[in-house]
């Protein structure tokens, strides 16, 4: 059992926990993550690492309220036990002095990135943020993050599916002007992964993008995240969730993602329905 120390609702729909799991902080890398289980009863749930504290012993995981797991967390208070969180799990992000660092992310992915920036910074690089959200009020840690970037940049728009050119004019700008802009980091939805990816194959930037397939066990024992990359198969829990943006089958990402999809919404419902009785 572990215990949470703080629940809050960062925006509209993106929660944060901070919970006590001192064995994971003392060895968490950024770019890793945890399964956790809610509660007796509930299914394992990848999350990013979104920061630590060694010394306090503390992990703090960001998420988005979405299905029947992320929901029951969600409703944490502090005080409250989980059942069992395991980590950290995955390989590390790829660090080091790459000249110029640009970090895109969306969504509950503005929570992995705080440590990637921060790493990256100590490291020398010179690090963007570019933070991608429908408007203002869905973008948080925004002056967390600032304090390890030198360059903060915001990408609003109403519909994420038409945020394709402001992305694109945004990422041109930013290699136009800094010719050692050399690597670009992605974090949160999956459409934002695959559309950063498409538009720095054209301006030919590397981008590492970080994979949210399903998951199960998380330790490379089921292969229900095996995706594919650059024509052979990995398992995100254990190879990655890092890969290259460039190489990933994303055609057949998009469907192994939408596997349980009806399964999901009926477990979601059946939920819903013991809670409101």
């Amino acid at each position: 059992m572990t215990r949470v120390l703080l629940s809050e609702r960062l925006v509209p729909n993106i929660f944060h926990l901070v919970i006590e799991a001192p064995e994971i902080a003392r060895s968490a890398r950024p770019g890793q993550f945890v399964m956790v289980i809610p509660d007796e009863k509930g299914e394992r749930v990848p999350i990013n690492l979104a920061d630590w504290d060694k010394e306090q012993g503390t992990i703090d995981l960001v998420f988005m309220n979405l299905g029947l797991s992320t929901r029951k967390l969600a409703r944490f208070q502090p005080g409250d036990y989980l059942q069992t969180v395991s980590g950290p799990l995955g390989c590390p992000a790829e660090m080091g002095n790459f000249g110029h660092v640009l970090l895109v992310g969306g969504c509950y992915g503005l929570g992995g990135l705080y440590p990637l920036a921060r790493e990256f910074k100590q490291l020398a690089n010179r690090v963007t943020c570019l933070a991608e959200a429908r408007d203002e009020n869905y973008i948080f840690w925004e002056e967390k993050t600032r304090k390890v970037s030198d360059n903060y940049r915001k990408a609003l728009r109403a519909d994420c599916f038409a945020s394709d050119e402001e992305l694109g004019e945004i990422i041109k700008e930013l290699k136009d002007n800094s010719p050692d802009l050399s690597r670009v980091v992605v974090m949160g939805c999956s459409y934002l992964l695959f559309i950063v990816s498409r538009i720095t194959r054209e301006l030919n930037l590397k981008t590492m993008v970080n994979l949210n397939p399903i998951m199960v066990d998380g330790t490379g024992m089921c292969g229900a995240c095996r995706v594919s990359v650059n024509g052979q198969t990995y398992f995100a829990c254990v190879d990655g969730p890092e890969f290259d943006g460039h190489a990933v089958d994303w055609v057949e990402y998009f469907n192994r993602r939408r596997a349980f999809l009806r399964q999901e919404e009926l477990a979601l419902a059946l939920y819903l329905n013991r809670t409101l009785d």
